[in-house]
């Protein structure tokens, strides 16, 4: 029986250090040892922080700095599997190897009813690429035997199953499917990340009522066409032309086309510094960033031309970060703005700087995805809804499992729609009340003794039947079509001969990469 959906509690810590960023907790290995991880939605396994990540020139609080750190030679479950490079984000110049093996991981701290799994694989890091470890949720397996004779030989059984495909194979969750957004610290009183596997929370989101289809690369699925970027209330465009980014949780930044950023920096008063690539913010910057309190829309298709879009404003506090002197060439600590310069169109990415205002749902089973505005009510209480597989039999789900993205969004009755209701059934009582005297009294006047009765005409008024409105439903288990990208269902049941990484010839690396 397939179980329900996971909500994953956050760790109620703000972590990193070109954020800060809400993160999770994972109990690993026997005893479990807890480290604080970003999440991933590129990566397949969850990772972190190697002792060898901190050395004697960082500074004394560098393990908590990097979310705290897991010892494998503590834990009497730990099975090695090898040193390998961990293969991501190479694309946007990140690079490190992992101590790859297996061990139990609960997904939480004790006391929050965290699942957990037993041999699952994981990587430890040192580098500091990726300065806080990622869990990554991500559905395809990982290939850790990437040399030419091994790949020739390469069967099933080398795979290692991704956590996310362990928890529905364990029926643990419903499908391999989540909803998560980033969460916003400049919300409220700090908003934290939203993470649900298996299924969504739709008092997260407005529903954009718009569904994507997959990419056909898996290591880069989450495609969507920007096609505008505008400051609202003003003419400004930030985006000389449409383009095809990546949605990945697991780089902070929102990485754009030069003649982008130059417009951003035009309108925004930012300057790039070669020396650590980004855009730092002096405190005179700021303060005019702060006045002009600019909001920024996103509108972004399945493709660069659809009229079909979502709209995803963006206050200047979601860009409104910090970042630290543990950043790679970043001698002081100060204000950024996290937008990056694409070298080419494989870097264009939407980061977890995009995810702090975006519920992203995501449904493996299906090849779809969709992204919506993020919605902030205080105390509101979390709606739980699963995602079930196709062709599952269901009394709360319609088109095969999963319920239609417009009955994502959770609404009470207004005073006042509650108000027009009852006067509106007080006239249509009255109006009835009318109509039956009207026969009534046309039924005594028929029994009086008329000789031409036969001949007259009714002047009662004909009584139309009401119209009942239609309903327009998306239909969200159809992926449309991406411009210039394959689409259509991947198998990702187990077994399947998928690789995480590209073959490349294997090597023994040292694990600072």
């Amino acid at each position: 029986m397939a179980g329900a959906p996971i909500v994953v509690s956050p760790s109620e810590s703000w972590d990193g250090n070109d954020g800060p960023w809400s993160t999770f907790a994972l109990g690993i290995g026997t005893p479990p040892q807890y480290v604080r991880v970003l999440i991933s939605t590129t990566c397949p396994q969850p990772w972190a922080v190697d002792p060898r990540g901190c050395i004697a020139t960082d500074p004394v609080s560098c393990a908590a700095d990097r979310g705290g750190l897991f010892d494998k030679n503590q834990s009497s479950t730990w099975a090695e599997e090898g040193l390998h490079e961990l293969h991501q984000q190479l694309n946007l110049g990140y690079a490190g190897n992992g101590d790859w093996g297996r061990d139990s991981i609960a997904l939480g701290y004790p006391g929050s009813g965290a699942i957990s799994v037993e041999n699952q694989l994981l990587a430890t890091i040192a580098t500091k690429d990726f300065y806080i470890a990622t869990w990554g949720i991500a559905p395809r397996p990982t290939n850790l035997s990437r040399s030419e004779s091994d790949l020739a030989t390469f069967t099933p059984e080398d795979s290692y199953q991704s956590l996310l495909s362990k928890l529905k194979q364990e029926n643990k969750i419903p499908s391999l499917a989540y909803g998560y957004t980033a969460g916003a610290r400049y919300r409220l009183k700090r908003v934290p990340a939203s993470l649900t596997l298996g299924g969504y929370d739709t008092s997260r989101f407005v529903s954009s009522n718009l569904t994507f289809g997959l990419a056909g690369d898996n290591s880069r699925d989450l495609v969507a066409g920007i096609q505008s970027i505008s400051v609202i209330g003003t003419s400004q465009e930030l985006l000389p032309t449409p383009i095809l980014a990546f949605v990945d949780s697991t780089v902070p930044h929102i990485w754009l086309p030069i003649e982008a950023c130059r417009a951003f920096e035009e309108v925004f008063g930012i300057d790039w510094d070669p020396s650590c690539d980004l855009y730092l913010v002096n405190e005179t910057t700021h303060q005019a960033l702060l006045a002009q309190n600019a909001s920024l829309s996103f509108k972004i298709g399945t493709n660069t031309v659809t009229p079909q879009v979502v709209d995803i404003i963006l206050p200047y506090a979601s860009f409104d970060l910090q970042v630290l002197d543990t950043y790679p060439n970043v001698t002081n600590s100060t204000r950024y703005f996290p937008l990056r310069r694409a070298a080419n169109d494989t870097q264009y990415t939407l980061g977890r700087t995009f995810l702090q205002e975006t519920y992203l749902i995501a449904d493996y089973e299906r090849s779809t995805f969709s992204l919506n505005q993020c919605r902030f009510v205080e105390n509101d209480e979390p709606d739980i809804r699963p995602i079930f597989p196709p062709n599952t039999n269901t009394t709360n789900t319609t088109g095969g499992g999963i319920t239609p993205l417009n009955t994502y969004q959770k609404r009470d009755l207004s005073p006042g729609i509650i108000a027009a209701i009852a006067i509106g059934s007080l006239v249509f009582l009255a109006i009835l009340l009318s109509i039956s005297t009207i026969l009534w009294l046309r039924g005594r006047k028929s029994q009086l003794p008329h000789s031409d009765q036969s001949d007259q005409t009714s002047i009662a008024p004909e009584t139309p039947e009401p119209k009942s409105p239609q309903e327009v439903h998306t239909d969200p288990i159809i992926p449309p079509e991406l411009e210039g990208i394959g689409l259509g269902p991947r198998e990702m049941e187990d077994g399947v001969a998928a690789t995480e990484m590209n073959a490349i010839a294997e090597e023994r690396h040292e694990l600072y990469g």
